[in-house]
């Protein structure tokens, strides 16, 4: 294996001509002008030699290096990069590769790549990506649907990448839609910092796949994303409701002033709804607050699906696949095997069985009497699915649905907000006030980490909280303790 001389060239161009001047610029005199480079032998085949190039370089010596470490790696069995390869046909033949990527992670990975990353990258070539250039694309990803700073104070490269993915953005161009659903565009929302690392992280991943036989390092290595922040539940204390409900009370009038007229019923649940009024994003109701839920719908047709989960704490997409051949009323178990959309779990953590409590399957076989005595009333209507949760016809319920109602439910009762997935994180908050440990808790949800349950999942209630306070004061023996 032969290299040649590191050698120095530029990209001026002639202006004659508008070709670029390489070693023949004049200005090369100047040491600091220009970059080293250097080729080297890497065989070939169909006598096509190849020789690839290594470069740009500011110096001599680190050209030398890199030469040295490419013939080091073509002598013991590596492979050359292809200079040629483009950074966005990668990730396609990467993303095609992917045989065992769920359709989530899939559609995820895609959108990633589709929106973010080959607008910002795609063109370069892969071998070229420099960590700087991933930095940048974080840069412009941070910008996006938000005020963008005077012209002068942005950076050329991210105010071009800003463009690329805005035009990407523009409109949603799925081939395939969901039935019913319409084309729309995307949201205009700012790409928060979990977002964004969340897009980030197929990229890393394709980056990472890509080293060492196609590019030398990951240029996703060192790479510092916005730090964002761990949202962790919290309890719908009495301080916390009051202040909530006095918000409402105000936001409320203000919204009723402004239109000049009562507002309806469904205006009034919007204003309910809304995430400012929230001290969290994630709350979660205390066993009062779950209690008076329950006695509210107890004519509720689907009774059994809010009991189930507030208990379970199964995912929307788990109760709407759950089918009736995985639950054993007789043993109090239910086996999560199938999501609504025919998949399998989220995760190989999320196929587990799930414990029933007694008042659980007690709701579940008034459920399965109630839903055989729609079958027979539709007849030769009903649509067999073998789902638990479905409509009067047999149709299975769809997780928007679930959610929708839910929430009509929960305004109906006159409680704190709280959306259809914070059931889950309430299932485990009342398993560990239950005494539940972390490792059965995280079983029941189907985690894989226990951390991850403990730091995300749960909230500890006060009324827990304070009795194992006293309990600590106790265990400490005092004279003069009034």
């Amino acid at each position: 294996m032969r290299g040649s001389e590191p050698y120095r060239q530029c990209w001026c161009r002639d202006p004659e001509t508008g070709k670029p001047l390489r070693s023949r610029c004049p200005k090369l005199k100047n040491k600091k002008h220009g970059k080293w480079y250097a080729r080297y032998d890497a065989g070939g085949t169909e006598g096509k030699r190849r020789q690839p190039v290594v470069g740009p370089f500011d110096t001599k010596k680190e050209c030398e290096d890199e030469l040295a470490s490419a013939l080091a790696r073509i002598g013991g069995g590596g492979s050359a990069p292809d200079r040629k390869q483009r950074v966005g046909a990668y990730l396609d033949g990467y993303l095609a590769g992917k045989r065992n990527l769920k359709p989530r992670t899939m559609e995820t990975d895609s959108d990633a790549f589709r929106l973010y990353w080959k607008p910002a990258l795609g063109h370069m070539r892969l071998v070229d990506v420099r960590d700087h250039h991933v930095s940048d694309a974080i840069t412009a990803m941070e910008l996006v649907n938000r005020p963008q700073p005077q012209a002068d104070k942005l950076p050329q490269a991210v105010s071009e990448m800003l463009l690329r993915m805005t035009a990407a953005r523009a409109d949603d161009e799925r081939r395939v839609l969901p039935e019913g659903e319409t084309r729309h565009k995307k949201s205009p929302k700012p790409l928060s910092p979990a977002r964004i690392g969340r897009m980030f992280a197929p990229f890393r991943a394709a980056m990472n796949a890509a080293a060492p036989k196609k590019i030398g390092v990951s240029p996703c290595d060192g790479v510092e994303l916005p730090r964002a922040r761990q949202v962790k539940p919290l309890a719908w204390t009495a301080p916390r409701e009051t202040a909530f409900r006095e918000a409402l009370g105000k936001r409320l009038r203000e919204a009723g002033a402004t239109k000049g007229k009562r507002l309806t019923t469904v205006e009034r649940e919007r204003v309910w709804a809304s995430p400012d009024l929230r001290p969290c994003p994630v709350m979660v109701w205390l066993p009062v607050h779950c209690g008076q839920f329950l006695d509210s719908i107890a004519g509720e047709r689907l009774f059994a699906a809010f009991s189930f989960t507030m208990f379970s704490g199964l995912r929307q997409d788990e109760i709407v696949g759950l089918n009736w051949a995985e639950v054993d009323l007789d043993e109090g178990v239910a086996y999560v095997r199938e999501t609504g959309s025919g998949n399998d779990p989220k995760s190989d953590a999320g196929t587990r069985a799930v414990p029933l409590s007694a008042v659980v399957a007690k709701d579940l076989k008034a459920w399965r009497k109630a839903q055989a005595a729609e079958r027979l009333a539709w007849g030769p209507g009903w649509t067999d699915t073998g789902r638990v949760f479905t409509h009067e016809d047999g149709e299975p319920i769809t997780g928007q649905w679930l959610s929708r109602r839910f929430a009509t439910l929960a305004w109906r009762a006159d409680l704190p907000y709280v959306r259809f997935h914070d059931l889950r994180h309430g299932a485990a908050s009342l398993a560990k006030a239950a005494g539940a440990s972390s490792k059965e808790i995280s079983a029941q949800l189907g985690h894989s980490r226990q951390s991850f349950t403990d730091t995300t999942y749960v909230t500890v209630f006060p009324d827990v909280a304070k009795a194992a306070a006293e309990a600590a004061v106790a265990l400490v023996p005092r004279k003069n303790l009034a």
